[in-house]
């Protein structure tokens, strides 16, 4: 080799070497934070993260339940919790994820097709149709309930669904009390890590989203802040207690 390329040489080394050694070495770990300003109106609160993990020896998994293992950083709590339901969050919440695979965690059920046995019904009824059906009062003869009842439902007569709903609960109870799990009986459920497409809204399945849906960013805070502090018997935890972590 000439001598006048060996010092380029040398540096074509050097600089490779950095660069495999650079894509091999895992990124340094995001800095815990000291404190974490809470912005609400009942008053803002300073929470003082890096003492309830390394003072307290909180695991972290047991307030960021999103972590994927040790290595995942925890994802805002905003991303899951927003401070209301409302359209804003319903318009934006996607951008708050890394990518779609967390979709699933909310997205967890879409409703495929019925399994349905009209036949197998025809005998436990006894041939008895106004079981399932209206009376001659509404319809001289079994029809398709589609035939009068929507998706969407009118003031006066409900949607098919709630249709569907009522009248079978009368004899299928068991299901109803299992809620998600007894949904399986009678309807296929799509595999939601390959769907594409618009998603059910959650009240479709959700009939109560204050109790069902995932609590907002006040609830979901006070929920677990309390719950710890009632568990110990310290800190803040009594119904007073406000002003031991809002700011007046």
């Amino acid at each position: 080799m000439h001598k006048k390329f060996l010092p380029l040489s040398i540096l074509l080394i050097v600089l490779l070497g950095l660069a495999v050694s650079g894509y091999m070495t895992s990124p340094d770990k995001p800095k815990v934070p000291v404190r974490i300003l809470l912005k609400n109106s009942g008053g803002k609160v300073i929470f003082t993260h890096i003492k309830h993990l390394k003072d307290y020896e909180i695991a972290c998994d047991n307030c960021h339940h999103e972590r994927a293992g040790n290595e995942t950083e925890p994802l805002p709590c905003g991303s899951c919790h927003p401070q209301a339901f409302d359209q804003d969050y319903v318009r934006d919440h996607i951008n708050s994820f890394p990518d779609e695979t967390y979709c699933v965690t909310c997205h967890h059920a879409e409703l495929g097709e019925l399994n349905f046995d009209h036949e197998a019904h025809e005998d436990y009824a006894d041939e008895d149709c106004q079981t399932c059906h209206h009376g001659a009062e509404i319809e001289e003869e079994p029809q398709n309930c589609t035939n009068c009842h929507t998706s969407a439902g009118t003031e006066d007569i409900p949607s098919i669904r709630t249709a569907a709903h009522d009248r079978c609960v009368t004899c299928h109870e068991e299901q109803f009390e299992d809620e998600m799990k007894g949904c399986n009986t009678c309807h296929k459920v799509k595999n939601m890590k390959k769907f594409e497409g618009d998603t059910t809204p959650c009240s479709q399945c959700h009939q109560n989203e204050s109790k069902d849906l995932v609590p907002n960013r006040l609830d979901a805070f006070h929920n677990l802040c309390m719950d710890c502090h009632k568990e110990l018997k310290r800190g803040p935890y009594k119904d007073n207690d406000c002003d031991k972590c809002h700011l007046r």
